[in-house]
């Protein structure tokens, strides 16, 4: 092999895929997807680091490095994909975010994808597709327009809206039958109990979303008939924070039945051996059912 060319590899093509489609991965993130060692996976960045396919950054307090795809990386990508690269609406940050809060928050929400995504290689659910908070389109102003950002009536009073950003959305498909999931990644710091913002006024927007029925825009994009339903999926820090949004959830003004819809858990249980069983609970503290995803 010729000096400083590396032979690219099909795991480090894959590799390439999932740091685009996940936009940040940790070393261990890294691992976990394709790695049998952390030993391993420190190798093959490297090298893929050394050649211009990667770049790494740290963020203080994160006890790990973290990858981002570049513009050559890129290019293997849409490769790999069969697309134009222009196709892919990707552009390579001038400065990696430093945000402690705002990585970690990121980086949970890939945790969760990464759990269903290993969950489904074992069990005969199927991943259709997930769309992440940040994907949508540049406005003029050199902002984003968020595609699955959504302003809805609130149902308990129709002349209030609620606008709200799920982490992410996917869809899950089992027997030939698609199940629709919104994301929401508590990290424990906003309030629970104010129904004008933090964790209530997200939980009032899904059921008014829930009971408006506006979510049947999804089916187009995961290519499906129509969903019957929804869940949101909240992952919590505690068990404690676990009961105080539930004990929140009996001062909302929402049909019951729209409680059940909502459900809640605690980031500890997001493994993929366990993602899939009863752990989760819904909102409404009268409800002592406990629910599976798959």
């Amino acid at each position: 092999m010729t000096a400083g060319v590396v032979k690219m590899m099909k795991r480090d093509v894959a590799l390439l895929v999932d740091i685009y489609k996940h936009r940040y991965l940790t070393i261990s993130q890294v691992q976990r997807l394709h790695f049998p060692s952390l030993q391993t996976a420190y190798r093959r960045t490297k090298v893929l680091k050394r050649d211009g396919c990667i770049s790494g950054f740290n963020v203080a307090n994160i006890d790990e490095g973290i990858f981002s795809l570049t513009a050559k990386g890129l290019e293997v990508v849409a490769g790999a994909l069969g697309v134009d690269r222009n196709d892919l609406k990707w552009n390579e940050a001038k400065e990696k975010p430093k945000d402690y809060y705002f990585m970690r928050h990121f980086l949970a929400i890939n945790d969760f994808r990464i759990a269903v995504r290993q969950a489904c290689e074992k069990s005969p659910v199927r991943l259709v597709g997930f769309i992440p908070d940040y994907y949508g389109e540049k406005t003029e102003k050199g902002g984003v327009m968020k595609y699955i950002k959504d302003v809805i009536c609130d149902v308990a009073n129709e002349r209030e809206q609620v606008s709200h950003t799920p982490d992410g959305v996917f869809a899950l498909e089992k027997d030939g039958r698609a199940a629709l999931f919104f994301l929401e990644i508590d990290r424990g710091t906003e309030v629970v109990a104010d129904p004008r913002k933090g964790v209530l006024k997200c939980l009032r927007f899904y059921a008014s979303y829930l009971v408006d029925g506006k979510y049947q825009r999804y089916a187009r994009d995961f290519a499906v008939e129509g969903f019957k339903g929804f869940r949101t999926l909240i992952v919590t820090p505690t068990q404690a924070r676990l009961q105080n949004i539930r004990r929140a959830s009996t001062e909302m003004d929402v049909p019951p039945k729209a409680k059940r819809f909502l459900w809640v858990t605690t980031e500890d249980k997001i493994t993929p051996d366990i993602v899939f069983t009863p752990i989760w609970k819904s909102i409404d503290s009268e409800d002592n059912t406990t629910y599976r995803i798959g």
